[in-house]
Parts: C-alpha cells; sequence; structure tokens
C-alpha cells in the first residue's frame, strides 16, 4: 500500500493498525481511500467489543457509523447482558449501555425488546427500559434531564457514586451530553 509515495507491505500496516487505540484507528482510514475501504469496517465492528465494557467509546461508535438493523438487534441483545454497579446502598444496574441504544435507535429498541417480550424473566431490567423510552425527548438534555426525574433509573443519575463497575472505565462516566 502506498502512503504518502512510500510502499508499506500490507501485513505491516495491518500490525501497525491492530496497535493503535480507537481514535487512531480513526485517523487512519482517513489517510487515504485504499485504508479507509481497508479498515473502515473493522472500526465500525468494534462497537461489539465495547458494549458493556466501554461506555465513551461505544457512546462514540454509536454516533459515529450507522448500523443495519441485524446489527441493531445484535447490539440491543448484547446490551442486555447488564454489568452491576455497587454503590454504598447496595447494587445497580449499568444501564447506560442500554440508554444510548434507546436513545439513538428511539423506538426501535422498545418495540422490538420490550413489546416483543423478550425480556420475560427480566422484570426490573424491562421497566427500566420502558421508563428510559418514555423519558425519551425531542433532545439529548432533556432527555437527560427527564432521566433524572425518574427514581429507578437511578445509576444513570448525576448524583449516583458508584464505588465498584466492572467496565474498563478509569473512573465512572455519567451519560455524556452532546
Amino acid at each position: 500500500m502506498d502512503i504518502n509515495s512510500i510502499y508499506i507491505h500490507e501485513d505491516i500496516i495491518n500490525k501497525i493498525f491492530g496497535l493503535l487505540n480507537f481514535n487512531d484507528k480513526i485517523n487512519f482510514t482517513k489517510t487515504n481511500k485504499i485504508s479507509f475501504f481497508l479498515y473502515k469496517g473493522m472500526v465500525r465492528n468494534e462497537i461489539f467489543q465495547y458494549i458493556n465494557h466501554d461506555y465513551l467509546l461505544f457512546h462514540d461508535c454509536l454516533k459515529r457509523f450507522k448500523y443495519t438493523k441485524e446489527e441493531e438487534i445484535m447490539l440491543m441483545k448484547k446490551s442486555l447482558d447488564v454489568n452491576t454497579v455497587f454503590n454504598v446502598r447496595g447494587e445497580f444496574y449499568d444501564i447506560r449501555f442500554i440508554f444510548e441504544l434507546c436513545y439513538y435507535l428511539r423506538s426501535y429498541f422498545y418495540k422490538n425488546i420490550y413489546k416483543k417480550c423478550k425480556m420475560r424473566n427480566i422484570d426490573t431490567l424491562s421497566l427500566m427500559i420502558k421508563e428510559i423510552c418514555n423519558s425519551i425527548s425531542f433532545n439529548r438534555y432533556e432527555t437527560i434531564l427527564n432521566v433524572e426525574k425518574k427514581m429507578i433509573l437511578y445509576s444513570l443519575k448525576r448524583n449516583f457514586k458508584p464505588i465498584l463497575w466492572k467496565t474498563n472505565d478509569p473512573k465512572w462516566i455519567y451519560l455524556v451530553g452532546d
């Protein structure tokens, strides 16, 4: 592959690409057309690694890329494998990932997961999803304000102070307000 008129073998470029972090991979795909078409799909599909593990990168992928309906359904199903978060008050679900899917997919998440009864054994989580979907407003700021009013969505609130979580985030990250 030619990069700025210098030939570099594809195996070397693949190894270098594998060592880059997410933002560098995105910038790398923008260097030329060949790298864009070769690596964009790989970067786009990293969302499946980030779901329930890295909130900021998951949010960035969801915001940056478009996904097919099949991929959205896979993301919805994978998001239901919710991590728990510990607080001085007890144990809570980490529903930030479900919130992002509900927000970006709007009513599609609600119709395909909650309405079709795919959540028979997860009563509390289904109530949370219903409340998240009811909280969605015309913009993100209003949606987050609506979430703050719902006690069942306590783990999404700004005053939630976790002491132990299972994601890769070095510190707890609250909902990102665009």
